[in-house]
């Protein structure tokens, strides 16, 4: 008989931390910027320890935000299911329960004041909505024939990145993002590989 798999809560913790230290362990978005600032010698986005800073917290909630969303997409695999698979009440309490403690423990690593909670819920709200629409084009079989969204993170950390050269950081965004999403796979699936004895 094979050996029941339990998704606890404290996982979603864990994962929490675990993308929080892979966003500061593995500098992912003074790196990002210092392959941009050489890739199309932008060297004046740049101004100087503040400004630095301000990219790194800014672009970083947005690499956040990004990889939580990517949450509901994994954790079905967990259940060796794919995200349309059915699930049991236990196994969606369990995925529920998850992904809120993910999030709380974001809030408690950022000290999140009931702003910041509220404005972190709506900017999750704008990517969800992003890819419920995403999805429903890919159903429906408009992949082609329709001009493609771009998920709000290109826009959005193009825009704080380099307001005025907007395009070349759509560019560099795009690519971005699809590696904030496998590190956030990457990272989803780590947490929740079992223990080796």
């Amino acid at each position: 008989m094979a050996r029941v798999r339990k998704l606890f809560p404290i996982y979603g913790s864990a994962l929490a931390n675990n993308m929080l230290k892979a966003l500061a362990r593995e500098r992912v978005v003074a790196r990002f910027v210092a392959r941009y600032i050489d890739e199309y010698d932008r060297h004046g986005i740049t101004g100087g320890p503040a400004r630095d800073r301000e990219l790194a917290e800014t672009i970083g909630r947005e690499v956040i935000l990004a990889m939580v969303i990517e949450i509901p997409k994994g954790l079905p695999k967990f259940f060796g299911k794919t995200q349309r698979g059915r699930f049991t009440i236990d196994e969606k309490q369990a995925m529920d329960a998850f992904f809120q403690e993910c999030i709380a423990a974001l809030g408690r690593a950022w000290n999140w004041k009931p702003e910041d909670r509220r404005l972190f819920h709506q900017d999750f709200t704008l990517y969800s909505e992003f890819d419920t629409r995403k999805a429903a084009q890919e159903n429906a079989g408009k992949k082609g024939k329709t001009p493609q969204e771009e998920p709000p993170f290109v826009g959005r950390v193009a825009l704080l990145l380099d307001p005025s050269m907007l395009e070349q950081a759509r560019r560099a965004s795009r690519k971005f993002h699809a590696e904030v999403e496998r590190l956030a796979q990457n990272l989803l699936k780590e947490t929740l590989r079992p223990a080796r004895n």
